[in-house]
């Protein structure tokens, strides 16, 4: 709870620092117990416009903070398995595209670092309308709208800026099936195919 208000906290803290610096530079020239009328009013709405512009900008820095995690955010297992009937039923009316999915398997020991930049990229290398998911702890889930005509790169550009190695299988809806479960199995197929033939 305290990560998503960090800047506002922070915000508050260093405006509340300046005016208590001020407050003791401004105490040998003025008395503020014997302040009153305007002048109370000025030194009170100085205050508050100050700790109002500590937490405004506190709040833009939560806020892009907030943008950049929801970017890298990857889908959950079930977002994913929810979805794919959609996507599916969106592809069966149009016969230029192909759904593809895409298996992606990591080393169980990479490193905690290199796993996060390897989510990061996932989400870099795949387009808004692509649902990448985290299928398990070292496997990963990509739903892509494609065209049919035009085999994709896109397991290509990503093996080539990938910090960690890793295994890659495919299936095509609904040519090799059109259930999720069945194209996973072709994927998981293909993917330790690949793995054996090395």
């Amino acid at each position: 709870m305290f990560k998503k208000h960090i800047g506002k906290t922070i915000g508050l803290f260093i405006s509340q620092l300046v005016l208590f610096s001020e407050a003791i530079a401004m105490s040998d020239t003025i008395d503020v117990t014997q302040l009153r009328g305007t002048e109370l009013y000025v030194v009170v709405g100085f205050y508050v416009f100050q700790t109002i512009v500590g937490i405004y900008f506190g709040n833009r820095y939560d806020r892009k903070t907030c943008v950049k995690d929801l970017i890298y955010q990857l889908k959950s297992k079930d977002f994913a398995t929810s979805t794919f009937e959609k996507i599916a039923a969106l592809v069966d009316r149009d016969p230029d595209s192909r759904l593809t999915i895409y298996l992606l398997q990591t080393k169980t020991d990479s490193h905690p670092q290199q796993q996060t930049a390897f989510e990061q990229l996932l989400v870099e290398e795949t387009r808004k309308s692509d649902i990448v998911a985290k299928w398990s702890n070292d496997q990963y889930l990509i739903i892509a709208v494609e065209n049919g005509a035009k085999p994709s790169t896109m397991i290509e550009r990503i093996k080539k800026n990938s910090p960690i190695s890793f295994l890659a299988g495919y299936a095509t809806y609904p040519v090799e099936g059109e259930q999720l479960q069945q194209l996973l199995q072709v994927a998981k197929e293909r993917m330790y195919a690949t793995r054996t033939t090395k």
